[in-house]
């Protein structure tokens, strides 16, 4: 992940665990894309546990979250 919505950091005051820039850096792989309900985005599975950097994260899937495709490094 090179960002989050677009930045680096947040620009304004955040709670932790909706710090999501601090997954800057992590890797993953790309596990489901096209669903309507989340346009522009596709479902992530982090390598690292989601709960060990105390963020929410509801997914059905364990450790991962919907993430904009333009805040992705592909390789």
């Amino acid at each position: 992940m090179k960002s989050f919505l677009g930045l680096q950091k947040p620009n304004e005051e955040i709670s932790d665990d909706e710090n999501y820039w601090i997954l800057i850096g992590e890797k993953g792989k790309v596990i489901e894309e096209n669903n309507k309900n989340f346009s522009g985005k596709v479902l992530v599975l982090f390598d690292k546990n989601l709960d060990k950097f105390n963020l929410q994260n509801h997914n059905p899937t364990k450790n991962s979250l919907w993430i904009l495709e333009s805040d992705l490094e592909f390789e």
